[in-house]
């Protein structure tokens, strides 16, 4: 597993007799005079809190720090599970939950009370109480020798990856499976989060101790090896030419195993301007010192080299530097404690961030033959660039359309082909240059890709360009796609049915393929498994499956920005036109959608530019709901959402406001009208017109969205 939890798992191994499978086993089962419960951690108790952190700090020599506010994070949402003597803390599980499974963290239990099966109980528990995810993934260091250890709870290796210590330690990936439809190869995660850092960290690392450097070594921990990237700038390698000291080695030593990245000069200038133009009244003549100088640096270095997190310790710098950065380029600078506890958000945020390039000042067009001369920095690594031309061309030639993204500025940022060929949607072509907004463009063109599978009415997409971008590829690993035969392939099933209907669909279009066929779907599935299989085999639908969905009401003045419709002629903000990823707020009062589960957006009359009639207008999957203080959730959430600090604020109910974040938004076909809803609604027994969000049944929910894809 991570340091922190394989480091405590190899002393609760020994203790309970780890390395002999049949003396665990009859250690764990001895009755004990001590009457042991396990209960999640309640809510605002911090004394129950920091019992768990002082259980934890015990064994930081072996499990790593972890923030203070991880606990109070995984407390709050329900996942700080704690053994109990009576009214004392004896043990703890700390876990988090990612879309589509568990993520253990910690697992620790206290010396007096070891060798009595707490640990396992605590497992035990995250079992029971997660049954409806997939399962539970853990990675330790193999050379901990707790192999055996995970095979007696459960677990299977999955896969390896290298640690980030200097030896090069290596991870063997855990995983506990719970018996649900298993569409994906469970593998290692891919890095998601791509973070600089600049000086104030890399000191923390390297120099004596200071106050935050607990807090920045778990960047370093095993437990974001697999999620998060720590990269070095130019900016940083510049500012520590300039310590005239032993730190400067120190320094240096630290950043050595980070990648680098460089950034292009003209694009480092023009971040430059903007964030100087965008903070005049904050900070008049910014920048005034070295200091400010070395930190716009930093910011610029990360926006040209289109990372979307700049970690740093300075408080004064995100003061100054956050907003601009983060309203012009999506920069988000954060204190390290932040990136840690809000690292599964990040992984949302930055893999999904800011429906269709519509309203946006983005641009598609087709491209000529005569266009490769324009797109040679999408080149592929070890490519020739002949080799593009000749590609261009070819394409040009069978007449395949060639789509262009190009930005504001008419720089070309992406460029793909895809056509139909039988039941598959053959993808040759499938570039994006390292720009801004690089990952989200990316992740905005394999949801593309899905929606040109549907319009052609084929049930598989391949992904057959050797040459394809790092940041396409990874968009389409953490949409579904599976490696075949050196390209990646994905099903793409237009099914709204039962369980069954679209397990036939899937095994014809597997056989057709040429692929294995997938596990057979049951019936009331539990909600997280059929989430994933409608994310990876979108637009499916699983009306038979325990997945829940409702019908939430938008007012048109919003419902532009937020879902591009109706269109206005002002357009949309570019991040959230390009996203898959959005917010909705909402009061915490009334019916609390959960997550996950499908949404049908209701758009209610009245608008600014071009009024469209009241319906139902689009779809989507709501992958979370955060509870939280307005101004706290505002700043997570801003990029993603249309409202500002006020309308958060004015929409609190006792102090608290609800943030809805749902992706993969498909506009319907057909808006179904109001007319149309009522006798729905008739039929169904439901309600038409909601004033908040409302449950409703699966038949309601396939007799709307099928209405929506009527093209009459």
């Amino acid at each position: 597993m991570f340091r922190r939890l394989s480091g405590l798992s190899r002393s609760l191994h020994r203790r309970e007799g780890g390395y002999d499978n049949a003396r665990m086993s009859s250690e764990s089962q001895q009755p004990t005079s001590r009457t042991i419960t396990i209960a999640s951690a309640r809510r605002g108790d911090s004394a129950e809190v920091d019992a768990a952190v002082l259980i934890g700090n015990a064994a930081r020599d072996t499990l790593g720090h972890l923030p203070f506010a991880a606990y109070r994070e995984a407390a709050h949402n329900g996942c700080l599970l704690l053994a109990r003597d009576g009214g004392e803390i004896v043990g703890y599980a700390l876990y988090g939950l990612t879309r589509d499974h568990v993520r253990l963290t910690h697992l620790c239990v206290r010396p007096d009370y070891r060798g009595l099966g707490i640990g396992r109980r605590l497992v035990e528990r995250i079992v029971d109480e997660r049954a409806d995810y997939p399962g539970i993934k853990a990675s330790c260091r193999h050379s901990y020798g707790l192999g055996e250890m995970w095979v007696s709870l459960g677990f299977s290796q999955i896969g390896e990856r290298l640690g980030r210590s200097d030896d090069g330690h290596i991870l063997v990936i855990w995983w506990r499976d719970h018996g649900h439809p298993n569409l994906l190869s469970r593998q290692e995660e891919l890095v998601l989060v791509r973070a600089a850092v600049d000086l104030n960290v890399v000191r923390a690392l390297a120099g004596p101790q200071r106050q935050d450097t607990l807090d920045v070594q778990a960047l370093l921990d095993d437990q974001s090896v697999d999620r998060l990237e720590l990269i070095r700038t130019p900016a940083l390698n510049a500012e520590i030419d300039t310590i005239e000291s032993t730190l400067r080695a120190q320094c240096t030593k630290s950043i050595r195993n980070m990648a680098a990245v460089r950034s292009k000069t003209a694009a480092v200038g023009e971040a430059r301007a903007a964030i100087i133009a965008a903070i005049p009244q904050a900070s008049p003549g910014y920048p005034l010192t070295r200091q400010d100088e070395f930190d716009l640096r930093h910011a610029c270095d990360a926006i040209a080299a289109g990372l979307n997190v700049l970690i740093t310790s300075d408080r004064r710098m995100i003061r100054t530097l956050g907003a601009a950065c983060e309203r012009l380029y999506g920069l988000r600078i954060m204190l390290p404690v932040d990136v840690i506890t809000h690292l599964d958000e990040l992984v949302r945020a930055e893999a999904y961030r800011p429906a269709g390039l519509l309203g946006t000042a983005w641009n598609s067009r087709l491209l000529g033959a005569g266009d490769a001369a324009r797109a040679m920095h999408l080149v592929g690594d070890g490519e020739r660039p002949k080799a593009f031309q000749d590609l261009i061309k070819s394409l040009a030639r069978d007449q395949h359309e060639r789509i262009g993204i190009v930005d504001a500025a008419g720089h070309m940022a992406a460029a793909y082909c895809a056509y139909a060929c039988g039941d598959e949607l053959v993808v040759p072509l499938a570039r994006v240059a390292p720009v801004r907004l690089s990952e989200t463009l990316a992740r905005q063109i394999i949801f593309l890709l899905r929606q040109m599978a549907r319009g052609n009415a084929v049930s598989t997409i391949r992904l057959a360009d050797a040459h394809a971008s790092r940041s396409l590829r990874l968009a389409a690993l953490e949409d579904g796609f599976q490696p075949v035969d050196g390209g990646l392939v994905a099903h793409s099933l237009n099914v709204c049915g039962t369980a069954e209907e679209l397990s036939r669909r899937a095994i014809l279009a597997a056989r057709y393929a040429g692929l294995s066929e997938p596990p057979l779907l049951r019936s009331a599935m539990p909600s997280v498994a059929a989430a994933e299989i409608e994310r990876v085999w979108w637009p499916a639908k699983v009306v038979d499956s325990a997945l829940t969905s409702y019908l939430i009401p938008i007012k048109q003045i919003f419902s532009n920005d937020l879902l591009g419709v109706p269109e206005t002629l002002d357009g949309r903000d570019d991040q959230l036109g390009l996203s898959r990823e959005h917010v909705y707020y909402r009061s915490p009062r009334g019916p609390r959608p959960a997550a996950p589960s499908r949404l049908l957006w209701y758009m209610s009359a009245g608008g600014q530019t071009r009024s469209q009639s009241p319906g139902v207008i689009a779809c989507s999957q709501l992958d979370a709901v955060v509870t939280g203080v307005p101004q706290e959730l505002h700043s997570r959430f801003r990029h993603l959402g249309v409202w500002n600090e006020q309308q958060v604020v004015a929409a609190a109910h006792e102090g608290q406001v609800q943030a809805l974040v749902f992706t993969n938004t498909e506009i319907l076909p057909q808006p179904v009208g109001l007319r149309e809803l009522r006798e729905l609604s008739k039929r169904y027994g439901e309600q038409a017109t909601p004033q908040g969000p409302v449950r409703i049944s699966a038949e309601y929910f396939g007799a709307i969205y099928l209405a929506g894809q009527s093209q009459s």
